[in-house]
């Protein structure tokens, strides 16, 4: 009994510690954190910035998970990239009538704003180029540009795309991805970080 109330506690404190809630720091530079039109991303840390609080309809909230930079690097095709100081991943589910799709939004952090851009490139590099059409197509949203990247895996005796959402914002690097071939509810979430 004793250990099960110590689990319980245990994993309450990490409930908090991960969601932000004990964050009394005021926000940097006058910036109000709950407007997402003026929040800046250095207010926040990988977990909160992989974790949307006002979702679109249809999404939902699940999780957030640490990424070690072991993770990072490796899912990232990123072994020789410098300056990674680990991650966060969140966990989303978008449900209509017909299907259930599972969303993710990977919040990378870097030293600075140097190695984040350094890190998208050799990500970019990391892939082939496509027999037909572009992989990589540059779309706007939130007042920056970000990369749409195409994958194509086999399914169903088929190939069908994939897309992701790839951009940085300071020193922060953002990939939203979904497991969908609907790159609108990719991008949707990807709008909705506000960042």
């Amino acid at each position: 009994m004793k250990k099960s109330i110590a689990l319980i506690s245990v994993f309450a404190v990490l409930m908090i510690a991960f969601s932000g809630c004990v964050d009394n720091t005021p926000a940097v530079n006058g910036t109000d954190s709950d407007n997402p039109e003026t929040k800046a991303i250095s207010d926040e840390d990988a977990a909160g910035v992989s974790t949307i609080e006002t979702l679109p309809a249809g999404f939902e909230y699940v999780g957030t998970l640490p990424l070690s930079i072991d993770e990072i690097k490796s899912d990232y095709k990123a072994e020789n990239v410098s300056g990674i100081l680990g991650g966060s991943e969140g966990l989303y589910k978008y449900t209509n009538a017909s299907e259930t799709t599972d969303l993710y939004i990977d919040a990378i952090e870097f030293e600075d704003a140097e190695d984040a851009n350094s890190f998208i490139s050799t990500y970019r590099a990391s892939f082939k180029p496509l027999q037909s059409g572009s992989r990589f197509v540059e779309e706007s949203f939130n007042g920056h540009s970000a990369v749409r990247i195409t994958e194509y895996i086999r399914t169903g005796g088929a190939d069908v795309p994939r897309y992701s959402y790839v951009w940085s914002n300071e020193n922060y690097v953002l990939v939203v991805s979904g497991s969908t071939t609907d790159d609108t509810l990719v991008k949707q979430l990807a709008e909705a970080t506000g960042y």
